[in-house]
Order: C-alpha cells, then structure tokens, then sequence
C-alpha cells in the first residue's frame, strides 16, 4: 500500500475532503503540497473523524471551504530546508500551532494562545491524501504500531489533559460521562493514573461492552442510575465528555462528592444549565480542558502516544468503520450515527 501511494505523488496531484456548507461533504482534487523551511510533508495513513468534525459539517466557526481532519498518522513523505527528520518515519501530527511568545505559550499552554491555530478546524487539515505541518508538530511512532490505532494519539492526548485537568490520582473514584471515543479513552487514561475506581454512563451496548473493557467497574444507562447505585460513596472526579445539548453538567453535580472537581470536555452547542445551589453547597471546582498542552514533566500528546503504544492491543476495537477518503460523505454519515454501533470512524486515504 505505501509504495503505490508514495507513485501517486509523482502525478503532482491529490485528493482532499473539503466542506463544502451545511450538512455538505466532498472531495476536491489539488496540487501535492511541497514543505516550506521546518514543515514536513506527511502521507497520511489514517485520519480519524470527532464531534469537532460533526460540529464543523453542520457549519459551526463558518466551515464552507475547510479541509478537516486533526487526528492524523502518516509516514514523512518530504522534509522542508532545516528539518533534519528522515523519509519514511511513521508520526502522529500534534494539530495545534501558537505564536510561542505569548504568556500562555510560554507557560506550555499553546492550547490558551489567542493566536493559535489547529489543522482541520480552524486551518487546512489532514483528510487528504498528503498534508504539510511543521516539523514541531510531529511524534515519532514505532514502526510496527498499527497506522489505524496510531490514528487515536489525538483524542487520547485530548484525554490525558482532562485526567490531568481533574487531578486524578491513586485510588480516586472517577466517573466518566458519555462512552465515545472520548468517554471509553478516559476511563483508560484514568485507570493508567491510578484511579481506584472508574464508573461511566454508556448509552448503547457497544460503548458500554468497550467501557468494561478499558477498565471501568460498571457502566450505567444513566447519571441517574449511577447516582442510585452509588448511594453515599459518591465521586471525586468526574468527567465530562458528551457536550452538545445534554443535561449532563447537572448530572456531574449530583454525582460528585463534596468539594469533587468537574472537568468539562465536551463541546456544549449553547450555554449549560448547573444547579448553582448544589454546586456551591459541595464547593465544587468545574475546569475547562482544552486540547492539550505542555506544562508537564511530560507533553500532554507525548504521554498519549505512549499510551497508544502501550496499550495498542487493547484499541482496535475502538476502530468501529474505516472508509477509503471518496467515501467521505458516508464516513461522517456513519459518524453521526451512534446507534448504528459508530465509535471511531476514520478515513483512510489512498486505499
């Protein structure tokens, strides 16, 4: 497969996924893109689809012409002048650049720059046969790692920040809220940093069989069931990860113990409803967590690809669809639908 894709190259040209308005997906053709000084060029192997993307379709931030995709692995393809980097190394693409002189970039916060910028949401991105970063964007991954697992460095890096975020560690009793991609990596990252308990609330039998095994004691319909069950050992840190329009910041509140963290990782489409009194009764902190960052002894997406690697048995069954990339309106359709057993749906160009 990567021989006769890297022939494609030759011809000058590519297929890329494009925005094309609201509710509207499809496939352009354009020229291979060449690397400027301290870019690289990646053929990407596997791009994966989030509710960032769903959001992006139904013409959030004003998509129309944007190529999506931000959970990219691939192979180097072509190195810019200054990157010393050699051909042919498999990498996951850390999608968020900064202008690294801000306060927040330099306190390891790329992910708080006023001035960032991310590929594939606010920027040109990876869903396409080849895609040009800069070379400080890139991980480098075992060679024998799966190019479809590789793929899930983005949204597990996307969960070590909220597991950071909430302060998780040895023995807490940690509930996740919602079983996507998301919601199932979390309870992995959780249990990995010592979680003595991890509790979830799944809406459909595959998410919660995958909930079990990544680690969770038991797996709930509901908040409300999980509340029930629980009785007074409530939780200490709870995450959330559905976002849109749910209900689900109120049922953090009656599940969290008494002075619990709250993190807020989903993407909520309006202003949430808290029970303010709650809250304030249980002095209860709520944190935001955004992408990803590098404030620690080790970068939120380094420790993810590590997790990825060490854990790859485990995560290719979190790989529910793959579609070739002139499948790509049937690939977000297949995203969409949860009921139809979606959990990650990527694309896989050049097949």
């Amino acid at each position: 497969m990567t021989a006769w894709r890297a022939c494609r190259s030759w011809s000058h040209g590519m297929k890329a996924a494009e925005f094309l308005g609201p509710g509207r997906i499809g496939i352009s053709e354009c020229d291979v893109p060449e690397p400027r000084p301290g870019w690289v060029r990646v053929n990407v192997s596997a791009v994966g689809i989030c509710g960032t993307d769903l959001h992006l379709l139904g013409g959030f931030m004003g998509s129309e012409g944007l190529r999506p995709g931000h959970e990219i692995a691939g192979i180097i393809d072509a190195t810019g002048d200054g990157v010393e980097i050699a051909h042919g190394v498999k990498v996951a693409v850390e999608p968020i650049t900064a202008c690294g002189a801000c306060f927040h970039c330099g306190t390891g916060h790329p992910n708080r720059c006023p001035d960032n910028r991310i590929f594939g949401v606010t920027t040109r991105g990876g869903m396409a046969d080849y895609v040009t970063v800069p070379a400080t964007c890139l991980h480098l991954l075992p060679d024998d790692l799966d190019d479809n697992v590789a793929a899930l460095s983005e949204p597990m890096a996307v969960c070590v920040r909220a597991v950071r975020s909430g302060g998780v560690g040895v023995g807490d009793r940690v509930a996740v809220l919602g079983a996507g991609t998301i919601g199932l990596l979390s309870i992995l990252v959780a249990r990995s940093a010592g979680a003595g308990e991890v509790f979830a609330t799944a809406r459909y039998p595959r998410q919660a069989e995958l909930a079990k095994a990544l680690g969770a004691a038991r797996v709930y319909a509901s908040a409300d069931h999980m509340l029930d069950d629980l009785g007074d050992q409530l939780i200490d840190v709870v995450i959330e990860t559905v976002g849109g329009r749910a209900e689900t910041l109120t049922e953090a509140v009656g599940v969290a113990r008494a002075g619990a963290t709250i993190v807020m990782v989903g993407v909520f489409e309006d202003s949430p409803s808290i029970p303010g009194l709650g809250f304030m009764a249980k002095e209860l902190t709520l944190r935001g967590s955004n992408c990803y960052a590098h404030d620690g002894r080790v970068g939120d997406f380094r420790l993810a690809t590590e997790l990825v690697d060490r854990h790859r048995d485990l995560l290719p069954d979190l790989i529910s669809h793959r579609f070739a990339l002139d499948q790509v309106a049937e690939a977000f359709a297949a995203a969409a639908d949860k009921s139809a057993g979606a959990i990650k749906v990527q694309v896989i160009p050049g097949v």
